[in-house]
């Protein structure tokens, strides 16, 4: 074991992701409201923590010396990023309001249903999703941090021990889509909607398969070891100049990639729930 903070952080927030995703989908409405809140918590901290540091650190404005051209457009994403949590805070304090007039109790199964997720499906997706979602502005900070800032390493511990985590519960979630069969897209879809949503959701999976396996290879051939919590592993493979094919894939690539696909996910399931007034959708994986 070794003794980093970053590691304690990495598991707070891992707790706290487990907490929200599992208040989300509680019987109690009251407690449901509560995960609501906590998620907009996260969103508004994540706000704070780039106001109220790294816009101020200097490091936006002396980052480490790009490795590529697109390295330039890194502070402007953070930027995008912070505004965006601050915008999603205040929308999911709109949503908590809201919440807070509904008196119904919410009996799931543990499985899925024909028309809804389970216990199980709902906990994953959310705590999942929290965790995915808090790796982008921490890895794009990470990557930017100058050689020899002390805290950069501890950067490091967080971003890798979530991205194990997260690759962790998305073989369990994978594994679990076998036992309990996934519910069948609302009926209200529209054909072209149904293959758009297909298409996302496949290549979401992929996405938080790949974004990890690729971070894993890329920092095992350039030598550096793979941080869990308070658990450091040594790179399985010798150092090689290959890391930089790895690197390709996970700094530039996947994001960009990402980006677009889990904003399209986001925008579509808005865009069914607010504009389409299909309000079942929504309610198959949240209520």
């Amino acid at each position: 074991m070794y003794q980093y903070p970053g590691g304690s952080v990495a598991f707070a927030i891992v707790l706290l992701s487990i907490l929200t995703a599992w208040a989300m989908n509680y019987t109690n409405p009251k407690i449901r409201v509560f995960g609501t809140i906590l998620a907009a918590i996260g969103c508004f901290a994540v706000a704070v923590w780039f106001l109220s540091f790294v816009a101020t650190s200097g490091i936006l404005e002396n980052p480490k010396p790009n490795q590529t051209p697109m390295d330039s457009a890194k502070p402007m994403t953070l930027w995008i990023q912070a505004l965006v949590s601050l915008a999603s805070g205040v929308f999911l304090l709109f949503i908590a309001r809201n919440q807070s007039k509904e008196s119904y109790t919410l009996n799931l199964s543990v499985k899925n249903e024909d028309a809804r997720y389970g216990k199980v499906s709902r906990f994953l997706h959310w705590t999942i999703a929290i965790l995915f979602i808090s790796l982008i502005p921490m890895g794009i900070f990470a990557s930017i941090i100058p050689e020899g800032t002390p805290f950069r390493l501890s950067y490091y511990v967080i971003h890798k021990s979530i991205g194990v985590t997260v690759f962790i519960l998305v073989i369990v979630r994978i594994v679990w889509n076998f036992v309990s069969k996934r519910p069948s897209l609302d009926e209200s879809l529209i054909n072209r909607d149904r293959k758009l949503a297909h298409i996302a959701h496949s290549t979401l999976y992929f996405l938080m398969l790949a974004v990890p396996v690729t971070g894993f290879f890329m920092t095992s051939y350039h030598g550096y070891g793979t941080y869990f919590f308070f658990w450091e592993f040594p790179p399985p493979v010798s150092e090689s100049d290959v890391y930089i094919l790895w690197g390709l894939f996970h700094k530039y690539l996947l994001p960009y990639l990402l980006y677009i696909v889990l904003g399209a996910h986001i925008l579509g399931t808005l865009k069914h729930h607010f504009y389409d007034k299909h309000t079942s959708a929504i309610k198959r994986m949240n209520s």
